[in-house]
């Protein structure tokens, strides 16, 4: 996505369920996170490459399931929440909960206006956004 999305849900059956969607889903990452732990338990990266190369496979796995967790609608980022409605910041491509969305937003204007927030194109010093004078 390119522009901010805010998914809410108002309804309470529609927000039980969406809840009860996350909570499975929450479910069937701890259980793959357990098998993942399984699998590497008896390996020993000292022994042999295979067990090297092996711990490296299920690490890549492991990091790439947690990854795809944070990223998506079913947590925030930044409180793990994981029964409010969701808002997409399609700067940082994550998932926020509502309130932690707000609560970002007035700190990083806060932070252009004091001047304090810089761009990284070429290192100027110029405030980071473009709707500031």
């Amino acid at each position: 996505m390119k522009r901010k999305k805010t998914i809410s849900v108002r309804h309470p059956q529609l927000e039980r369920f969406r809840n009860a969607l996350r909570e499975v889903i929450f479910r069937v990452k701890l259980v793959e996170l357990r098998e993942i732990r399984k699998d590497g338990k008896d390996l020993e990266p000292t022994e042999s490459n295979a067990d090297l190369k092996q711990m490296k496979v299920l690490s890549d796995k492991r990091s790439k399931l947690e990854r795809a967790w944070n990223k998506s609608l079913c947590v925030c980022s930044l409180c793990g929440s994981r029964t409010s409605n969701m808002t997409f910041n399609p700067f940082m491509e994550e998932w926020f909960c509502v309130d932690c969305y707000e609560k970002n937003q007035g700190f990083y204007k806060a932070k252009a206006r004091k001047g304090q927030i810089w761009n990284s194109e070429n290192y100027v010093r110029t405030p980071s956004t473009k709707w500031w004078p």
